[in-house]
């Protein structure tokens, strides 16, 4: 007798569960009146039938992964609820103002379709609600027109932990300044998506009126700059800027005195400020998949470091007494891993930390460069050689290249024509160069008492180049007759 392979179904909470869940009927649910807590995620559920009810004391309820389009009348008119997450459905609008307006606590509304953020968190403000999720709404902003987006900003919320990653904010990142007791902002995620919030400044618009911020997430968001105003967070312990394009931190950055995790992964700094040592409460530092060719020395100084992610950088040599580091991962460098239990340990309790999947040990293979990326290998001697050799082939890899025979006597020989630059790009590593000469130090690694540009202006204001004044006949391109 042949007995069948298919399996049968599964029955869940009294319905049946295989893998799509079936519909239930609302008009079907009923409830004790002391049941305070619901959970009907899940279920497929469309609507809510008209005849149906809920328990009077109700104050928390799960209507996730649903189908819902609208948010139900029998919802609105509750009194007493004070969590309500509705995540994961097909809502547009929540825009009337519900009876638990002003018991609410904690509401969800992440992954919908809103076509615009619920108005009523905005116009009453509701005292009690300290979380509130936006997040993955991609058409959020559609609404902010006719004067909307401007009324928006002029109230402020009581809201504390805001989540609003991927709701393509862009133009309108001012909407964070509506926050301003927030203490958790989560305007960035870790993956990846087309709807990502465009922040380019940290602080930027919005952000500079959240002054009490204790966690700060804009990871993903295309940021460029932290500026120099960073340290008005002065509550700041959590900070998270990964997977963005920042190349270099303001020494202001140090003044977070209380910062405890920071995570600058997968971006293209190349140094850090001298003054690290003043975040005296730093545990967590995560710099992997960066550009860094140095550490500052002072970073060996941090009291309660525990925890230095340094993989995939273009260090050559770390401080010894970074070794000591509880969980320490240095692969992917200049430099060959030591093969010590102890630093292997360092090495697995730190990537227990995080997903570190994609990741491989051993020392990074080093591209060899020349001293000039815009300037051939050859010494100045064999320029010379070469000028003077007998090689025609030699020579003509020098001499500018012309299709037709020069003619020196034609105006048009004489009139300036562009030129493509040649060469490679320049390198970030001399962009580095190039912005710390522009501060007044040439030199990086030296503390120069006085800047060596200074020292150049001086020198030649001192000794100023010498002027000579020629004789002589010169083409004269007027008319002799004039």
């Amino acid at each position: 007798m042949e007995v069948s392979s298919e399996k049968s179904p599964v029955k869940r909470n009294g319905y049946l569960k295989n893998n799509v869940p079936k519909e239930i009927k609302t008009v079907c649910l009923n409830w004790a009146d002391n049941i305070t807590a619901i959970d009907i995620s899940n279920q497929n559920i469309t609507y809510f039938d008209d005849n149906m009810s809920l328990p009077p004391k109700l104050e928390t309820l799960n209507l996730s992964r649903n189908n819902m389009q609208t948010i139900p009348d029998i919802l609105l008119d509750h009194r007493h609820l004070k969590e309500l997450d509705i995540s994961f459905n097909n809502i547009e609008f929540f825009d009337d103002t519900p009876e638990f307006c002003n018991t609410i606590e904690r509401l969800n509304l992440a992954n919908n379709s809103l076509r615009g953020p619920p108005c009523w968190v905005w116009s009453e403000a509701p005292a009690n609600l300290h979380y509130l999720n936006l997040s993955n709404n991609f058409r959020i902003t559609e609404s902010f027109k006719n004067g909307y987006y401007e009324e928006l900003l002029t109230y402020a919320t009581q809201v504390r932990h805001i989540a609003i990653s991927n709701c393509k904010l862009g133009l309108f990142i001012n909407l964070l300044s509506t926050f301003p007791k927030a203490e958790f902002i989560e305007a960035g995620t870790t993956k990846s998506s087309f709807a990502s919030n465009f922040i380019e400044n940290v602080p930027g618009k919005g952000l500079e009126k959240c002054c009490d911020i204790e966690r700060l997430c804009l990871s993903n968001t295309k940021l460029y700059n932290v500026m120099p105003n960073i340290d008005i967070y002065k509550k700041l312990r959590e900070i998270d800027l990964s997977m963005n394009n920042i190349r270099d931190l303001p020494r202001e950055f140090c003044n977070l005195e209380k910062l405890e995790i920071c995570v600058l992964s997968d971006n293209n700094l190349l140094y850090l400020p001298e003054s690290f040592d003043k975040l005296v409460e730093l545990k967590f530092l995560y710099l992997a998949h960066n550009e860094l060719c140095m550490l500052p020395d002072e970073l060996k100084s941090l009291p309660k470091l525990q925890l230095l992610d340094l993989y995939n950088n273009n260090l050559y040599e770390i401080h010894n007494e970074l070794w000591e580091i509880p969980a320490l991962d240095v692969a992917q460098n200049y430099f060959d891993e030591p093969e010590d239990k102890k630093y292997l340990d360092s090495k697995i309790e730190l990537r227990s930390h995080r997903e570190f999947s994609d990741r491989t040990n051993g020392r990074k293979h080093e591209i060899i460069r020349s001293e000039s990326e815009h300037s051939p290998d050859t010494s100045d001697d064999d320029l010379l050689d070469t000028v003077h050799s007998d090689d025609e082939d030699t020579k003509s890899q020098l001499a500018p290249s012309t299709s037709d025979e020069e003619d020196w006597d034609s105006a048009e020989y004489w009139e300036p024509h562009p030129t493509r630059r040649s060469g490679p790009a320049p390198s970030p590593w001399l962009h580095f160069i190039h912005q710390k000469m522009a501060e007044g130090n040439f030199c990086p690694m030296d503390l120069h008492t006085v800047p060596v540009i200074e020292q150049v202006r001086y020198e030649q204001m001192c000794n100023p180049k010498v002027k000579y004044f020629v004789e002589g006949q010169f083409d004269d391109i007027t008319d002799d007759d004039s």
